[in-house]
């Protein structure tokens, strides 16, 4: 598993070989949910066409393997993306956070560019803090084997944060997705740029979001499969009944509408 003792490179070039994933291809490619269509491919961008940023919204920007304040390089309208997502934080979290932990957004892909991470859009998330304490962490690496109610908050708190990012980015990818992604939570537009996310089945990302976000956030329990089967339909039709929404995730409003009720479902 990755830790702090990890250089920025080998961190982030962990998360590249995700893109590999995440960046889509041409006419005819594999996207988020399965289905072919053309979807834009990450591309390289020097570091000098993007926009500093010390700061998002309210909240400074730490490199988490430090623990300092540092500069890092956004396509702006990434940037705005987060910004709005930052700014809906007190009302989720029920406190203003001032500290964003991360572990980078660009990197330096040289000839490779095959991750968001390369075109300045991409972010790293660590976790979520407040006057030096820890609102929300995204390092499963440390609270996994933490006592069982540590745990269960921490897991919790978790997946609120990622289904206010699932609101609204396609590619959010946690510690399920790989071990490269458990000490944070990525977030890229690759896919999301121009449009709002919608759920697919088909999407092992989003589906294995579903199913923690009903387990750890709305106590219905089903195992985080990525394979939308019957378990996991009966679990959803559960949580969205509660919720007086309609039954079905790609109904309208549905999707946006689970991932709003459990991002402001309070702390555990």
């Amino acid at each position: 598993m990755p830790t702090d003792r990890l250089t920025r490179r080998g961190l982030l070039l962990g998360t590249a070989a995700a893109g590999l994933w995440l960046a889509g291809c041409g006419t005819g490619a594999t996207g988020l949910g399965g289905e072919a269509r053309p979807y834009a491919r990450a591309s390289c961008v020097p570091r000098a066409s993007l926009d500093p940023y010390r700061r998002l919204g309210a909240s400074s920007l730490v490199y988490e393997p430090t623990g300092r304040e540092s500069r890092f390089f956004f396509d702006p309208g990434f940037a705005v993306g987060l910004q709005h997502w930052e700014a809906g934080l007190p009302a989720d979290l029920g406190a203003r956070p001032d500290e964003l932990r991360t572990y980078g957004s660009w990197t330096d892909g040289g000839t490779r560019c095959d991750s968001w991470h390369h075109a300045g859009r991409a972010f790293d998330l660590a976790g979520v803090r407040r006057d030096g304490a820890t609102l929300v962490s995204c390092r499963y690496d440390r609270w996994r084997t933490a006592s069982a109610t540590t745990r269960r908050r921490r897991e919790r708190d978790c997946w609120r944060l990622a289904a206010g990012l699932h609101e609204r980015f396609a590619y959010v990818l946690t510690y399920l997705y790989d071990a490269a992604h458990a000490n944070h939570i990525h977030v890229d537009d690759g896919r999301s740029r121009d449009t709002g996310p919608r759920f697919s089945r088909r999407s092992r990302v989003q589906v294995q979001a579903v199913q923690a976000i009903c387990t750890h956030v709305w106590d219905t329990p089903v195992e985080t499969s990525g394979t939308f089967d019957a378990a996991t339909r009966r679990a959803v039709t559960t949580v969205l009944d509660r919720l007086s929404l309609p039954d079905d995730l790609t109904a309208e409003g549905a999707w946006t509408g689970f991932l709003r009720r459990t991002a402001s479902a309070g702390p555990g």
